[in-house]
């Protein structure tokens, strides 16, 4: 288990924030910070599957600090 912090570029609307239910949405204009809990590698794989699928850009990806 491992908090990770995912930015992508732009701003999402309510819709793709629904999307992501389980992580806290931020924005961060331009961008927009997703920031979660992931129980294992599994999840984090998913999660970038996911941003991919909607055709976000993944400008960051970063382990937090337990």
């Amino acid at each position: 288990m491992a908090r990770y912090e995912v930015c992508v570029r732009g701003q999402l609307s309510e819709r793709a924030r629904g999307a992501f239910c389980s992580l806290e949405v931020q924005a961060a204009p331009p961008q927009t910070l997703l920031c979660g809990v992931l129980p294992d590698h599994s999840d984090l794989h998913e999660l970038l599957m996911l941003c991919s699928d909607m055709g976000l850009e993944v400008l960051s990806l970063q382990r937090l600090p337990d």
